[in-house]
């Protein structure tokens, strides 16, 4: 005859509906370390927001060229906001993204702005990858880094879309607008740090970057109060939420790497503003 087993497996207990509850309230706990923006983002990213809304009334070439300065800047910091092997590379290809994709835009005048754009971008994807095959250093991290580059291209480009927005009709207010919306719904990340804040940093970050663009709306006389709502709104939640996703990187707290975090959460909002302003104004 077999010996029985010293222990029979027994099926566990199915949890009771509090012990579900509590686990999904331990799930929805934010965590108790968290990493704001430092001061030198903020700062960066009002002072960015400004300079573009002022170049707005300026022309799109000044536009072109203050958005090419904010590429410059996620050029020289990127790799050490990543820590990307091979920095000086990486800088040389975002930097020349930069320069091309700001001469297409410049060099356009008539509808489409952007239609040369892609192309920029192209030739600097190539360029991304010729930098890696002329890599000496054994090519270490060569996915992180190719995936990094790549992404840095694909922001500045976003910024770029900024640029010919003061061709269209009320353009350069509604730019103004979205900028404002960026500039003081940055003010909100400073909540980031509290236990209490956190949770609506975002929420109030959108709600002042909507009445921000509301407020210019009104004094400027363009675009409809609704479609500046919408900008700020926008605007600031998407700047927010990349410094918010970026901050808790190791190397974020380098000034390098705080010019380049704010460069880059205020060049994304660049699609987006030029999505709503062609839909919703021109």
């Amino acid at each position: 005859m077999s010996e029985l087993p010293d222990q029979v497996p027994v099926a566990p207990a199915p949890l009771t509906r509090r012990e579900i509850r509590e686990a999904a309230s331990r799930r929805r706990r934010f965590p108790r370390r968290v990493y704001p923006p430092g001061r030198l983002t903020i700062l960066t990213t009002v002072a960015f927001a400004g300079l573009v809304a002022l170049t707005g009334f300026a022309g799109p070439s000044l536009v072109a060229v203050a958005i090419a300065l904010g590429g410059f800047v996620i050029a020289w910091g990127w790799p050490i906001l990543l820590n990307l092997p091979s920095p000086r590379g990486t800088t040389g290809v975002l930097a020349a993204g930069t320069a091309l994709m700001t001469a297409a835009v410049i060099v356009t005048s008539t509808d489409p702005f952007l239609r040369w754009v892609p192309a920029a971008l192209a030739v600097s994807v190539v360029i991304a990858f010729l930098h890696q095959l002329l890599r000496r250093d054994g090519r270490p991290r060569l996915t992180e880094s190719v995936a990094a580059t790549t992404s840095g291209l694909a922001i500045i480009s976003s910024g770029i879309a900024l640029a010919p927005l003061p061709h269209v009709l009320n353009g350069a207010p509604s730019l103004a607008a979205a900028m404002a919306g960026l500039g003081v719904g940055a003010l909100a990340d400073p909540l980031i740090g509290t236990r209490r804040g956190r949770q609506w940093a975002l929420f109030i970050a959108m709600v002042l970057g909507g009445a921000a663009a509301v407020g210019v709306a009104v004094v400027a006389g363009h675009p409809r109060t609704g479609t500046a709502a919408l900008l700020g709104l926008m605007a600031a939640g998407v700047s927010h939420a990349a410094r918010r996703i970026m901050a808790v990187l190791p190397s974020a707290g380098s000034s390098r790497a705080q010019l380049a975090l704010a460069s880059s959460s205020a060049m994304l909002v660049g699609v987006v503003a030029y999505v709503v302003v062609r839909r919703f104004v021109a």
